[in-house]
């Protein structure tokens, strides 16, 4: 609750952190102290990599003895201003910028607290987080409406540092809310889904409920203006069949009755026209952003920044330049065609970012984590068969391939909600809780 409140920005230097952090801090302390043994048994690779990933970011802390820390390769131009100052040898640790490698240890205190926690509940306590989940994405889309109507500036507006005149909900960057609401189209079928199986003599009216909330999300995607966002809407949209474990030829074969035929006619046909009731009342907006030229936008901005990360990645290797020391790092190698008043703060590929921050050690264990995060996922769905279970490990896989697709254009994981929800889908996807049953529980 306190990540959907205050973990919107992927900002360091946002007021709310100082509620969020010590909050995060309590939290994994006391995940750490009543973690049960059994969880620990049941989970070893995937908490593994979860720890390793702490210990990765502080071991670039750790002070290194000056005739070690001067041979690790992209030091040099350091090297060369402390002879220019006169300043003596000193111990500094691998990160070039070690207070935004602190800041990054400590970001991570909350998608760890939340992977604890989330492994130690069973299943009916996750449903509830995921209608919770599904309200917070509800609230995003509300806020987005009613921070385009009410202009740039506006209160609705929950960060100083934001995208004004976008609707960016819950959050302070349109392409993470984006992201967002492209979860809601998986959660909300999801959840009607397994809703239908507790409660079947309201069947109809959850499924009218889904359509509904699915008309919200559709014209909310359209004024977020992010390109991206649409196209990760699409994606979720499209992960529909996967999570009700049906194929379009089975929904076609569904809607041969007429009254069927009429109600889904009906449901598409105000989809279409809620949508283009709010591009309209949007002025285009989306659209025009959607299909501009990517002549100095943004998107060439990113394109033109990558070489250069990437090349600063190959000469820091193989240790990278420390974690969240992007924005100083890349000051040194940035293209004099690039200047601009506005500074970069992220790559805008969170790849590439690790890469060049964590070095080669960060991208093994990136690679370590998806092979473990594959594998819980077959070994989950082969040891509980249960409905539940399964459709929330393949909701979970659902979200990671969002935050995965997005991380390719973006930083979602920065902010701490979409951490918490990434957190969350690892937990679906391979984890093994309290409530995973052992034995083949039939459908």
């Amino acid at each position: 609750m306190a990540a959907l409140i205050l973990g919107g920005s992927g900002r360091d230097d946002v007021t709310s952190l100082i509620v969020l952090r010590p909050i995060s801090m309590l939290a994994l302390a006391v995940a750490l102290c009543f973690l049960p043994r059994a969880v620990w048994q049941r989970n070893k690779a995937l908490l593994t990599c979860a720890f390793a990933a702490v210990l990765l970011v502080a071991l670039q802390l750790v002070p290194l003895p000056p005739a070690i820390w001067h041979a690790l390769p992209g030091r040099d131009f350091v090297v060369a201003i402390d002879r220019a100052a006169g300043m003596p040898d000193i111990w500094r640790p691998v990160s070039l910028v070690p207070y935004r490698t602190a800041n990054a240890l400590m970001a991570l205190a909350l998608p760890v607290a939340v992977l604890l926690l989330a492994l130690t509940i069973e299943r009916e306590r996750h449903y509830r987080i995921a209608l919770l989940l599904l309200a917070g994405v509800f609230a995003s889309a509300l806020f987005g409406l009613l921070q385009i109507i009410g202009g740039e500036g506006n209160p609705f507006y929950l960060y100083r540092i934001t995208n004004d005149g976008s609707a960016v909900g819950l959050f302070a960057n349109r392409n993470h809310h984006s992201v967002a609401l492209a979860m809601g189209f998986p959660l909300t079928a999801a959840l009607v889904a397994m809703t239908m199986r507790r409660n079947e003599e309201n069947s109809g009216a959850l499924q009218w409920g889904g359509l509904a909330f699915a008309a919200l999300l559709l014209p909310s995607l359209l004024v977020a203006q992010s390109r991206a966002g649409v196209l990760m809407g699409l994606v979720g949209l499209a992960s529909v069949p996967f999570i009700l474990k049906i194929s379009p030829l089975q929904i076609a074969a569904g809607l041969g009755g007429r009254g069927v035929k009429w109600k889904m006619g009906l449901a598409l046909a105000a989809l279409v026209a809620v949508a283009f009731l709010t591009v309209q009342m949007t002025a285009f907006n989306s659209f025009d952003r959607l299909f501009a030229s990517a002549s100095g936008s943004e998107a060439s901005l990113r394109f033109n920044t990558w070489p250069a990360a990437i090349r600063l990645a190959m000469e820091s290797l193989p240790f990278g330049t420390g974690m969240g020391s992007f924005v100083e790092a890349y000051r040194v190698v940035e293209p004099d065609f690039m200047l601009r008043p506005q500074y970069m703060n992220h790559a805008h590929n969170d790849l590439i970012e690790l890469f060049l921050t964590g070095g080669l050690p960060a991208m093994l264990l990136l690679a370590v984590s998806l092979v473990v995060v594959v594998r819980g996922y077959f070994r989950g769905s082969s040891e509980d068969r249960s409905g539940t279970s399964l459709m929330f490990r393949r909701l979970g896989a659902v979200l990671l391939l969002l935050v995965f697709l997005a991380s390719c254009y973006d930083y979602p994981l920065r902010t701490p909600l979409m951490a918490a929800i990434f957190s969350l889908a690892l937990t679906w996807t391979a984890g093994r809780s309290v409530g995973d049953q052992s034995s083949g529980e039939r459908r």
